[in-house]
Parts: C-alpha cells; sequence; structure tokens
C-alpha cells in the first residue's frame, strides 16, 4: 500500500497556515476532540497543505447507542464513515489525496492511544491509507502536535517527523 501512497510512511512537511487551522480547529472544539483531514499534492508526497475540518460525531453516536459507543466526544473522536470514504476515494481519483487524519487529545498528551490504534489498524492491516496527526490541548492551550504513522505488520503506531514549512 506504501508504494502508491508512500505519505503513509510519514517523514512529513506541513504548511505553517494548515498546522494553525489544525490548532484552532482543537481549540475551538476543546473540551471536545477536533478532527478532519489533511491533504496535499500528489507530486509533492511530504507536503501537507490544506485541512478539511470534519464534525465529531461521537456524541451524536453515544446518545444513540451508549453501549455500543461508550466514550463521549472528550475522549473519543468519530468521523463519518461515508463522508470519509468519498473524501478518500476524491483526493485518490485527483492529484490531492488525503494525506493525514488529524484529531486532538483533550487534557491528554499528543500520543496515539489504544483506542486510535484499535480505530486504525486491525490483524495487522492499516484500515485508512493515511497517517495521523495528534494535537494535544491541555487546560485550553495547544501543547505538542505529533506525527503518527503504521508499523506494517503489526497493530502499532510510531511516532515520524513532521517540518513546519
Amino acid at each position: 500500500m506504501s508504494g502508491e501512497r508512500p505519505w503513509i510512511e510519514g517523514e512529513l512537511r506541513i504548511e505553517r497556515g494548515v498546522l494553525d487551522d489544525l490548532h484552532a480547529h482543537a481549540l475551538e472544539c476543546y473540551p471536545s476532540e477536533s478532527c478532519g483531514f489533511v491533504s496535499g499534492p500528489r507530486g509533492d508526497v511530504p507536503l501537507l497543505d490544506a485541512s478539511v475540518r470534519e464534525d465529531n460525531e461521537a456524541d451524536k453516536y453515544h446518545k444513540l447507542d451508549p453501549e455500543t459507543f461508550p466514550r463521549p466526544s472528550k475522549t473519543y473522536f468519530k468521523i463519518n464513515e461515508l463522508r470519509a470514504a468519498r473524501a478518500f476515494d476524491e483526493g485518490d481519483a485527483g492529484e490531492r489525496p488525503i494525506k493525514v487524519i488529524y484529531h486532538s487529545h483533550c487534557d491528554a498528551g499528543a500520543y496515539f492511544s489504544e483506542e486510535d490504534a484499535a480505530t486504525f489498524a486491525a490483524e495487522g492491516e492499516l484500515m485508512w491509507p493515511c497517517a495521523f496527526i495528534v494535537v494535544s490541548v491541555m487546560a485550553g492551550e495547544v501543547k505538542d502536535t505529533k506525527l503518527w504513522v503504521h508499523v506494517p505488520g503489526s497493530n502499532d503506531f510510531r511516532e515520524s517527523s513532521l517540518t513546519i514549512k
């Protein structure tokens, strides 16, 4: 999979304005988690130059079925799967693929949690063809931002470099 989507291996660079937007979204959503997509040109593999905010539907699902979705938006994010599939398909069909799914952690570090790993990897396979950015917001302030990539053949993720352009 990484041959046709090499950005999933990490070592990415993000434009300052895009990073600022991810941070602003995280602060606007706090104390709930923010989420969305980051894209870039297919021809410049490491470049992340656009973001799209998505609604965190965790509270909606939690209210409808608290047994299946026990976590509210303060500790969990859920992107509409149909919109996500459509965004990935549109990006793959054109020259601006989705390279990253981002989300924030509220009053927690920018680590890739067990819940994140369980959501995005199963039986050693990556569920969505992208890397992941986690923004840490502590007491209403952005404290950290990290890029995470899947370790092929496992359900694990490792930190990778994210350079600000």
